[in-house]
């Protein structure tokens, strides 16, 4: 593939997405939002008991570097407190992020249905099953990912307790992690481009525009991270930086998810 012929097909995808998706992916957005406090209380009445032990604060710090500031303060300050039973907060976070989240996958399954143009839709009970399968499959995606931010440190501490300090040992570390992340990404996004569609659809037809969308989502992410570490959190807008910083970065991750879309569509 040429080079004019490249860009020509980019312009292309990009058509495909704006403007006729702007609206679904600012629903998308909106609804990731309320998923994101809803599976945080889940996270974190999970862990709470381990939050609370010895290693609670050197774990507490790990969490709220990959956390906006106001994110963080907003939950935790309420769930940590000696008298809130965390299992409560689990049961209630719980419904909320099925029920949220599963609606953030059918406007995803919208958006895809614009950008390919298919006429054909699943029916009411499919679009149900199939928005609650992938998302039960992204938010075990997703609480992976925490994980391994979270306890990533502490388990290469033990390794280099274990085998002691070398080089090699820390390279692949330093390598695996966000390859393994990367390679979650694709799997998750090419899943959702496989399932969504109404018509039958191959791995081999959806991978190349998941792999360009964890590529797109990646260098988001990377900016937004910048964001949540240069911003000046102050006591009057501190919460509200945190929220538009967040709510931004989903709309756009949202759109690299329709990107990839796009450029499946593209090729076929």
């Amino acid at each position: 593939m040429t080079l004019t012929s490249l860009a020509k097909k980019l312009f292309r995808a990009l058509a495909r997405v704006i403007p006729q998706c702007g609206m679904v992916s600012q629903a998308v957005a909106f609804n990731m939002f309320l998923a994101f406090f809803s599976s945080l209380l889940v996270v974190l009445g999970l862990m709470s008991n381990l939050l609370r032990g010895r290693s609670g604060g050197e774990l507490i710090g790990r969490l709220s570097r990959i956390l906006p500031p106001g994110s963080w303060q907003l939950v935790s300050d309420s769930l940590l407190r000696r008298e809130v039973n965390p299992w409560a907060w689990v049961l209630f976070g719980w419904v909320g992020t099925l029920l949220v989240g599963s609606q953030v996958m059918k406007l995803i399954m919208e958006g895809i249905h614009l950008i390919y143009g298919d006429r054909e839709k699943h029916s009411f009970l499919g679009r149900q099953l199939r928005g609650l399968l992938l998302f039960c499959v992204s938010i075990v995606a997703w609480l992976l990912a925490i994980g391994l931010s979270v306890f990533g440190q502490p388990l290469r501490q033990w390794i280099n307790r274990e085998f002691g300090p070398s080089p090699l040992i820390l390279g692949f570390w330093s390598v695996m992690l966000p390859a393994l992340g990367g390679i979650l990404t694709m799997l998750v996004l090419a899943l959702i481009y496989r399932v969504a569609r109404p018509v039958p659809t191959t791995w081999r037809s959806v991978l190349p525009g998941a792999t360009a969308a964890a590529i797109l989502w990646w260098g988001v992410s990377l900016l937004f991270g910048i964001y949540v570490q240069k911003m000046q959190y102050g006591p009057v807008y501190g919460g509200l930086a945190a929220a538009i910083g967040l709510m931004v970065w989903m709309e756009f991750s949202t759109m690299t998810v329709f990107l990839g879309v796009a450029w499946n569509a593209e090729s076929t």
